[in-house]
């Protein structure tokens, strides 16, 4: 058999972090909606993603005759410089009024977003993903004082990516190293792509 030896890629670190709200979360028979804006932050220190993984496997024989894996979402844990507080508002539900803004022990859904993310690789080309149906956990929150040596810290950030009702999509990845890639960075990032349809309705035939 003959030898192919093909190049390989490697991450080298991550861009910006893209945030767009949903207004609409659909259900299984209608795709959910969103807003226009997408909000771009520069502010990943970096991000660790987790996938939430189940195995099942049946034996028969004496041998291993099936093993399924399912991934039931994604877990994002990010350390960020800060958040604009548009978005850090609009991602915890919060409606200020006069800037001031209250929070409760009662039981609440946070607003559901799409998470964009853009990796640059060795090669120059970029790893670009939509997460579509986010949502973030409260974190904890530190201050300290500043002394001689001024620190900025970084605020860690748990944000769930699960699977769209519409179509069970949790993961969007686009490759612009990949043999037939024909959308750029830009195309991909200007809105949330969450459904094999949208590649010929956003970016042409």
């Amino acid at each position: 058999m003959p030898k192919i030896n093909e190049p390989i890629q490697y991450t080298v670190g991550v861009e910006d972090l893209y945030i767009c709200f949903q207004t609409d979360p659909g259900d299984t028979q209608t795709a959910p909606t969103y807003e226009t804006d997408v909000y771009a932050q520069t502010n990943i220190t970096d991000v660790t993603i987790t996938p939430n993984i189940t195995n099942f496997t049946k034996w028969a024989s004496n041998k291993k005759i099936i093993n399924i894996t399912k991934n039931t979402n994604y877990t994002l844990a990010f350390n960020l410089a800060g958040l604009s507080r548009v978005v850090k508002d609009k991602m915890f539900g919060k409606n200020p009024i006069r800037g001031v803004s209250f929070s409760d022990s009662r039981p609440k859904e946070f607003p559901k977003f799409a998470i964009g993310l853009v990796f640059p690789l060795s090669d120059g080309q970029k790893l670009l993903r939509w997460y579509p149906n986010c949502s973030i956990s409260p974190s904890e929150e530190s201050f300290a004082t500043q002394n001689d040596e001024m620190t900025i810290n970084d605020v860690a950030y748990t944000i769930t990516a699960d699977p769209l009702l519409y179509n069970d999509v949790s993961e969007i990845e686009l490759d612009t190293g990949r043999e037939g890639a024909d959308i750029t960075e830009e195309q991909f990032i200007a809105q949330v792509v969450y459904d094999e349809s949208q590649l010929d309705t956003l970016f042409g035939a």
